[in-house]
């Protein structure tokens, strides 16, 4: 299937990689102009960060976009899976910010899913981290902890409340559930899963072809880390302005982790619903996450020359 010019990542200005704190190594993209206000972007699990590409379209050259391919994700290095860690996404964000975030400025850092998931881990580890490199912040569709329990992903009517949890953290483990199906079937797990029922036949061909692009036991090796996730005592480090946007249909971190993440954020800016959006939110409502950056880049930004100001 063709799809449309905006499903096709920019063309980076630079690509370049920088080695995390166990050597390794980590795809970096830059995009827009030096000299425009740095945006720090993190994909989720099994993404990649051409994940974004319909968001980078739409902010074009208002921003230097930095986008990173999370570690075992598209052109990042392969781990084993016992490398698939929250401490080593901690690890290999401070290592992007670092790298790419110049010297007196401070960057607006948005994550999706895991990407959200590494920033609000880097908060409560990291505080230098944040308080030098981070000004704002967005978490797109993401939670902190219960991850497997409250996800929808399989309907679970009370009697069936165990059977559903362990439907759900066995496809979520099982790097070879998703690859054993037809196409066909994989197009429909994958749409089901990632999706609502308004996404258009593009976005659900694109969606599909990225998850399957993502190596199976990287999305094996961090589907157990997802599983047993616990970051919520880290929220109160989030201690910058933070935005939180979800889907109302997000099967994977349905609403209610947004809710809960909003009202635990110490400088929240409230909670953007996109009414009938899955979880794949930057792909199914591009337009509403560019606007989200844009808005914590007007009001928050920080660089050399605020600074000293």
């Amino acid at each position: 299937m063709r799809l449309p010019h905006d499903f096709v990542p920019p063309v980076p200005r630079t690509r370049t990689t920088v080695a995390s704190a166990d050597g390794t190594r980590i795809a970096v993209e830059v995009h827009g102009p030096d000299g425009a206000p740095t945006v720090v972007l993190g994909h989720g699990w099994t993404c990649s960060a051409g994940f974004w590409g319909r968001v980078l379209h739409r902010l074009g050259d208002e921003v230097r976009a930095v986008v990173y391919d999370q570690r075992g994700h598209g052109r990042s290095e392969h781990v084993p899976r016992g490398a698939c860690t929250t401490d080593a996404l901690v690890e290999d964000l401070e290592a992007v910010l670092l790298a790419t975030v110049p010297d007196g400025e401070r960057a607006v850092v948005g994550g999706h899913s895991m990407g959200a998931m590494a920033l609000v881990a880097l908060a409560g580890e990291r505080p230098a981290v944040l308080r030098d490199k981070v000004c704002a912040a967005l978490l797109a569709s993401t939670g902190v902890g219960r991850l497997v329990d409250e996800a929808r992903v399989v309907p679970h009517p009370g009697p069936l409340r165990a059977v559903a949890k362990a439907m759900t953290q066995r496809g979520m483990s099982d790097a070879r559930l998703l690859t054993m199906l037809p196409r066909w079937g994989r197009r429909v797990a994958v749409s089901h899963i990632t999706l609502s029922p308004a996404a258009d036949r593009h976005e659900r061909a694109y969606c599909t072809d990225v998850v399957l692009a993502c190596p199976p036991h990287t999305r094996a090796g961090f589907a157990r880390m997802l599983a047993g996730l616990d970051l919520g005592n880290h929220l109160k480090a989030l201690d910058v302005p933070a935005l939180v946007l979800c889907g109302t249909q997000d099967r994977l971190t349905p609403p209610r982790h947004s809710h809960r993440i909003t009202a635990a954020l110490p400088q929240s800016l409230g909670l953007v619903e996109l009414s009938g959006i899955g979880h794949m939110t930057p792909v199914q409502s591009p337009d509403a996450v560019a606007d989200a950056v844009r808005r914590l880049v007007r009001d928050h930004h920080v660089t050399a020359a605020t600074v000293t100001a």
